[in-house]
């Protein structure tokens, strides 16, 4: 199955009978040319067996070419087929449409030919989805269930949430651009939950959630935040159908005594006013752990007594410590005098340890733009996730979780780059010199320009001032300072090749190394 967004990319190459750039392609969808690249990867893959392939041609783009119109035709009516509603407000392919149902109304039955009249294709077809269908469910703990009496899915009230809430939100398309902003929620976040629930359960959560921050005292950051609110979201959407949650046997059956139990209690109050049922303790303890597991959305004047208070623990502190340290070795830059790494990582490690004990699945809506704009640190983030955390925990932390890690440690080493001590040989005369001083302070103002040589004084200078790096309009002799030749614009190409010397090569380098040692 391709991704909602490689299914519009598909379509637009469909209608587009002209080659297209991938910068247009990346314009069209709101991405990088990187993930065009990529996602075309996948589609050249979805399109073998359909006669169809992806023409590249350098200067022009792309374009979908197929030996006769009739594949084309063919590919247009296999993604009709798939396509989004006539409501426009969620593209469904069918089977995530099958399986919506079947989580959202189990434990009930249905039919292989209720399926297959209310989709209007055949049985073979359905019996297909279910395949596909079982496929995803099983490595979320649920089984598909098929007897004389119907088809159904079984398992545990909690992995049923899970899967539901994991359908939902890996349909949300976040970058979807809306008239509005309903509240906290992206225009995305906010059709699709509407689309699932109803716009009045909807806006009752949104309101339940506002009341929630404020009796913590901190606002949630964006992606747990629509995580907990699509859970509730589902928590009463199942209640309503009878459905309660098991019986767990939590750790210690008294009552948390931070105040986020208290909140959740609160919290619970409310639902059951709103829907006029009862909710078991059980509910409680689901919506604190969501509460505990869902990262914050830190401003740059937070308080750090607050941090240190209620959001870091020593826990947390020391698995911050061993993940910066494993990383700076992997990357040779020591990043451990970085306060506000240290402190970022802290604040997000809590939760994530809290969503792991309780096994809390968290969505990275910027996962493909992670893996494809920064791969050799996310690469080098998941090596020292894996020697850090145990062998069974490791394999716990997810993609999406290993992305975030990844973002705390892009931001700090872009930081070691803004305080540089550098010595400029240019040999073109004064004015030119002049330019490539104001372009480079321009482009790094942070960056303290040390002196202005020729080639022939540069190796006296650089042992006199000891600069951290050196940059130059001409060849100079071989130095163990790091060099950087530009040219005296200093133009974006020169830019590039400054960033990629100070951290790209070290990152590729890095990576390689830890490639080759395991291959």
């Amino acid at each position: 199955m391709i991704t909602s967004r490689q299914h519009r990319l598909l379509r637009f190459l469909l209608q587009h009978r002209e080659y297209v750039t991938l910068f247009n392609l990346a314009e069209q969808l709101g991405v990088s040319t990187k993930t065009i690249q990529r996602d075309l990867n996948i589609i050249t893959a979805y399109l073998a067996d359909l006669n169809v392939q992806i023409d590249k041609k350098v200067g022009a783009g792309v374009l979908l070419v197929a030996e006769s119109t009739a594949d084309l035709l063919q590919l247009e009516l296999q993604l009709s087929d798939d396509n989004e509603d006539s409501d426009g407000v969620l593209g469904h392919a069918r089977r995530i449409k099958i399986a919506s149902w079947l989580l959202s109304e189990t434990p009930k039955e249905t039919s292989i030919n209720k399926l297959s009249e209310r989709h209007h294709i055949s049985n073979a077809s359905i019996v297909n989805d279910l395949k596909v269908i079982e496929d995803w469910i099983t490595p979320l703990g649920l089984e598909l269930i098929r007897s004389q009496s119907g088809t159904r899915i079984q398992g545990d009230e909690n992995s049923v949430r899970q899967a539901m809430a994991a359908l939902i939100n890996g349909l949300i398309n976040h970058q979807d651009p809306g008239l509005v902003n309903h509240s906290r929620l992206d225009p995305g976040s906010y059709k699709a939950l509407v689309h699932y629930f109803g716009e009045g359960e909807v806006g009752f959560v949104q309101a339940l959630l506002q009341d929630m921050e404020e009796d913590l005292a901190y606002p949630l950051g964006e992606p747990y935040y629509i995580n907990i609110f699509t859970h509730i979201l589902i928590m009463m959407h199942r209640r309503i159908k009878g459905n309660l949650l098991g019986n767990p046997c939590y750790e210690a059956r008294q009552h948390p005594k931070d105040s986020a139990f208290r909140v959740a209690g609160k919290m619970v109050d409310k639902i059951e006013q709103h829907i006029d049922l009862s909710l078991p303790e059980n509910e409680v303890w689901f919506i604190y752990q969501y509460i505990i597991s869902s990262g914050i959305l830190v401003s740059e004047n937070q308080n750090n007594s607050v941090l240190h208070t209620e959001l870091c623990s020593y826990q947390a502190r020391d698995i911050s410590l061993q993940l910066v340290t494993r990383f700076s070795q992997l990357i040779n830059i020591d990043l451990a005098a970085d306060k506000q790494l240290l402190d970022g990582m802290e604040v997000h490690i809590r939760p994530l340890i809290n969503r792991l004990h309780y096994q809390i699945i968290i969505r990275n809506p910027l996962l493909d733009e992670i893996k494809n704009e920064l791969a050799d640190v996310y690469h080098l983030t998941r090596i020292a996730v894996n020697d850090v955390f145990t062998t069974d925990i490791s394999a716990a932390v997810s993609d999406d979780e290993v992305g975030y890690l990844a973002v705390h440690f892009q931001a700090a080493i872009e930081r070691q780059i803004t305080h540089k001590r550098v010595l400029l040989v240019c040999s073109t005369g004064v004015g030119t010199s002049h330019l490539l001083k104001s372009r480079i302070v321009r482009a790094f103002p942070d960056w303290e320009i040390v002196a202005t040589v020729p080639s022939s004084h540069l190796q006296s200078v650089n042992q006199k001032l000891a600069p951290d790096l050196i940059i130059s309009t001409v060849h100079v002799a071989e130095i163990d300072t790091p060099v950087v030749y530009v040219t005296a614009f200093l133009n974006d190409a020169d830019l590039q090749r400054i960033t990629e010397k100070l951290i790209t090569e070290k990152l590729h380098l890095a990576s390689d190394v830890y490639n080759v040692t395991q291959s």
